[in-house]
């Protein structure tokens, strides 16, 4: 029997939230993208997810909360917390990484035609 892992996809809230940056494009670049997912993912995570969802992230990324903890306060389970978790980051990268195709690819057309312009 065939035993296929799913292979682990960019995680762009991380990225977004810890700063681990693209090693493509270098620092302009990559503050670019995370001007424009600061511009988005509040939008995506009032519109995207339910308000467990929203609670759990907001606790684990605005407040630097563990899992254990943000259960205690919303008095669930620590494996409850960690499925609205992970099907908020499920939910969220699967929106921002069209976003960040499409800043990437805005950012590579600007540097083409500043370049084409002889700046």
């Amino acid at each position: 029997m065939l035993i296929m892992r799913r292979t682990n996809p960019t995680d762009y809230l991380d990225n977004y939230y810890y700063g681990l940056g693209n090693p493509l494009g270098g620092e302009e670049c990559n503050l670019a993208r995370k001007r424009a997912f600061s511009v988005i993912l509040p939008f995506l995570m009032k519109q995207e997810l339910t308000e467990r969802q929203y609670i759990c992230l907001k606790y684990k990324y605005d407040s630097g909360k563990s899992q254990e903890e943000i259960a205690r306060l919303l008095n669930l389970s620590q494996p409850t917390v960690s499925r609205h978790i992970k099907s908020a980051k499920e939910i969220i990268n699967n929106n921002l990484k069209y976003c960040y195709a499409a800043v990437t690819a805005a950012i590579s057309e600007y540097e083409r035609l500043e370049k084409s312009c002889g700046y």
